[in-house]
């Protein structure tokens, strides 16, 4: 979004100082993606067609990423970023489209469900531990997302058909960062897909810059029929729309970055309930850049959300060393 499990060290779980900086990371990363929904709102390009010329911007910020760390990106690791870029391309259409059609409430209360998901799949794929506590917790956090958002801003044009894109986009998000934690998980070199894996000599994961680029070049190439298809009309638009576009690819493309780093040392179960708060993110923004209110029950909410999202990190910050170290 590593060490996948808890306590278990053939999937690189690490002390202390790799497990803080990657809560960071992921609590930056989730900053970020809440103004993805205010940047769409503000074009007046059609979804599809943002989300085409936006991922084609972050074309150029891959090559820069590549030359900057003078990483390549081979055909074994485009090969491992194809299920992701395909899921990540998935997600942004539906979500922008979703925006476009119903409020930025609607459309993030439904991805604040995803940690709910997460608790289930974490530890049979991951073999995370998951406690009660964790559970309740997490609970905590998404009923504090839904006060944040459930009442904030206008419906929007079509919002029952827009609050069921944004269950789509939902769906593809939780698949993506499943599959990303798997990429970026390393194996002690045995196994089919460790055979693929470029740092497989020493038993790593694919590296986060070259997966993020390769996810950023499969979702762009997979974006062009989904457009095309789609029947929006391909317009150049105003040269606001591209500075917005231009931000998107800049500032959530580049929380990609950081969660996909951050996968490496944070467990699903965590990194997931950590960057669901985004909807409290993006009702804030919202409020001050398009004028939605933010009523006392939302305020409520948001505090409770944060309180819940930093009891689960300060308590992960604590246990997964301590695990990784009994075992």
């Amino acid at each position: 979004m590593e060490a996948a499990g808890a306590g278990s060290p053939a999937h690189g779980t690490r002390g202390s100082e790799g497990n803080l900086p990657g809560l960071g990371a992921a609590t930056v990363a989730m900053v970020a993606w809440g103004f993805s929904g205010i940047l769409v709102a503000l074009t007046t390009q059609p979804a599809l067609v943002v989300a085409l010329e936006r991922m084609a911007l972050g074309v150029p910020l891959v090559a820069v990423m590549l030359t900057v760390s003078r990483r390549r990106l081979s055909w074994q690791a485009l090969w491992l970023s194809v299920p992701g870029g395909v899921l990540l391309c998935g997600d942004i259409a539906l979500f922008y489209s979703a925006v476009k059609l119903t409020s930025i409430a609607d459309a993030t209360i439904i991805g604040a469900l995803q940690p709910a998901l997460v608790l289930f799949v974490a530890r049979p794929l991951f073999g995370e531990r998951v406690s009660f506590t964790q559970v309740l917790w997490t609970l905590v956090a998404v009923v504090g997302v839904g006060a944040v958002v459930a009442g904030s801003g206008p419906k929007g044009t079509d919002a029952a058909l827009g609050d069921w894109l944004a269950a789509g986009s939902m769906c593809c998000w939780t698949g993506y960062w499943l599959v990303s934690k798997y990429v970026r998980t390393p194996h002690a070199g045995t196994g089919a897909k460790a055979a693929l894996t470029p740092n497989e000599a020493a038993g790593e994961a694919l590296g986060p810059v070259e997966y993020t680029s390769g996810v950023m070049l499969v979702a762009t190439v997979a974006m062009v029929p989904v457009t095309l298809l789609s029947g929006e009309h391909l317009g150049w638009g105003t040269q606001a729309d591209w500075l917005w576009m231009a931000l998107l690819a800049l500032i959530p493309g580049g929380a990609h970055v950081l969660l996909n780093w951050a996968h490496r040392f944070v467990g699903v179960s965590v990194s997931s309930v950590i960057v669901s708060v985004n909807p409290v993110v993006a009702a804030g923004a919202a409020a001050v850049v398009l004028g939605q209110a933010v009523d006392a029950v939302q305020v409520v909410g948001g505090v409770a959300a944060i309180v819940a999202v930093s009891m689960v990190a300060r308590r992960a910050a604590r246990e997964e060393p301590a695990l990784a170290a009994a075992t």
